[in-house]
């Protein structure tokens, strides 16, 4: 055998596969297409679900929005004192120390007052635009669901508005050791998507808005004692 023909078997037996050195190559091209399909995957359901906790946080600060709003003006709702001459004034008098009810409180006063709780808010508002002796105020209730995720803000102006995808709400009050005679309405507001359809409940973290309102009404009502306050609402 000459020395070309023994070099030219070596070339052929170069070019030829073995069929271990094919599975090699098919598990490797399987797993490169896995690992791409994957990041597709997951980059596509990541922006899913960014698109979704955009809407959440979206109703969430609207709700915020709301209820700086509302509670800006927001007062407990007295009768006019004249209409009860033996106990109005008394009652008058006894209300506006107290003007809040807690959980932790128990309301014996003839009024409606302020009613603040974890998961839910009930007062009265000043209608814009209400003057004279007996202005008129607007019920005004916020409440949480957990069940539905929901915040349900209802009033006798504007009906029903309910905000979406809402984790957790929980309402407080409080004053601050600055100025301990003002107040203060604590509000804390969380916002995670945890559907089934992204297959796990632990994507991300909830993210939280907090607040802090204060009213003026509130605060006259509670500080200014010189004033008589002798007028009632009227109820829209």
């Amino acid at each position: 055998m000459t020395i070309s023909s023994i070099n030219k078997n070596k070339s052929n037996n170069r070019k030829a596969i073995s069929f271990v050195e094919l599975m090699i190559c098919v598990i490797i091209s399987a797993l490169v297409l896995k690992i791409i399909f994957d990041f597709m995957s997951n980059t596509r359901n990541n922006y899913m679900y960014g698109v979704v906790n955009l809407q959440n946080l979206q109703d969430a600060r609207l709700a915020i929005n709301y209820l700086r709003s509302d509670f800006a003006t927001a007062c407990p709702m007295f009768t006019d004192p004249k209409e009860d001459s033996k106990n109005g004034f008394v009652n008058l008098q006894k209300a506006r120390k107290q003007l809040f009810v807690t959980s932790k409180t128990n309301n014996d006063i003839k009024a409606e007052l302020i009613q603040i709780h974890e998961h839910g808010l009930m007062f009265h508002k000043f209608v814009y635009g209400s003057f004279g002796d007996n202005p008129k105020v607007e019920s005004v209730t916020y409440q949480y669901d957990k069940t539905s995720k929901t915040l349900t803000r209802t009033s006798d102006t504007k009906g029903t508005k309910v905000f979406n995808g809402i984790e957790d709400v929980k309402f407080a009050l409080y004053t601050h050791e600055i100025n301990p005679d003002v107040p203060i309405l604590w509000v804390k507001i969380s916002v995670h998507e945890s559907a089934n359809m992204y297959g796990s409940e632990k994507i991300g973290k909830p993210v939280e808005l907090t607040t802090s309102i204060s009213s003026s009404f509130i605060n006259s009502s509670q500080n200014n004692k010189y004033w008589r306050y002798e007028t009632g609402h009227q109820k829209l």
